[in-house]
Formats: C-alpha cells, structure tokens, sequence
C-alpha cells in the first residue's frame, strides 16, 4: 500500500510526505442531490493528493484535465491546488475537507467567502489497499462530482 494512503486511513493530517494519484475516465455531476448530467464517459481526470505543498498541516489536492490543455489558461488544471485535512473516517470511507485561504485570489480582490478553501472537500472510498472513487463537493454551490 502507498505510504501516503497508510497515512490518510489512519487519519494522519500530518503525513511526512509523498503523494498519490487516482485517474478517472468516467464522472457523474450532482446539483441539489439531483444527477444533473449521467455518466460522462472518456472525461479523463487525474486527482494528485499530496503532503501540503506548504508545509502545513494536510494535504493538497488538485485536479488536472488529461484531455489537452484548457483553450484560455493552456495548462491542464481542472481545480487549482486546494489545502485539506481528513475530518472524518467510517471503515473505508475517508472524508478531507477545505481550510483556509487562497492568497493568490484575495491579493486579486475576490472576497473572502470566494476565496475560501473552506468550500471544497473530497470523499474518498478505499477498496484492496487504493482509491476506487472520489466525491467531489463543492458546497458553495450544492455541487458534488463523482469521479469512477
């Protein structure tokens, strides 16, 4: 088992380091708990779950589109890096969720609730010693995305 996933299910927020990845070719996106698009099937994403890039406590996880570069940003970030910490375990079941700040958008004037870590958090569910799917919640807009 990779070292860093040993440490999420024990509910380590303070890893000494590594980092995981899980790739996704199939998502489904709920709004208001209702299934708002089916599968999307060829969606490749990869989800980079890492000891804090800032030294901090958690972990940082961010997305990346591996379909090809976005046509106005041209990079692949899907969601840009976000600071977490596990909040909850049940069984194979582990629960991170945002804290803090993004700096970068309050020094360019976004409000502090738009700027908020707070408004993101994953599910991860476990299975034979790796990750077989991740929630998405983004619950300033009652969205949650389940990536298969």
């Amino acid at each position: 088992m990779e070292l860093l996933l040993k440490h999420i299910l024990a509910g380590n927020n303070n890893p000494p380091q590594g980092s995981i990845c899980f790739d996704s070719s199939d998502h489904v996106r709920f709004q208001n708990e209702q299934n708002v698009s089916g599968h999307n099937y060829g969606c490749n994403r990869r989800f980079v779950i890492e000891k804090n890039i800032q030294s901090d406590e958690g972990y940082t996880v961010s997305i990346y589109n591996m379909d090809g570069l976005h046509p106005l940003w041209q990079n692949n970030v899907q969601m840009a890096p976000k600071r977490m910490r596990i909040i909850g375990i049940n069984k194979n079941i582990v629960e991170l969720r945002g804290y803090g700040y993004d700096e970068n958008a309050l020094a360019m004037g976004a409000p502090l609730e738009a700027a908020s870590f707070e408004n993101y958090g994953i599910v991860l569910m476990i299975e034979n010693d790796e990750i077989v799917r991740i929630q998405l919640n983004m619950f300033d807009r009652n969205i949650s995305i389940v990536y298969l």
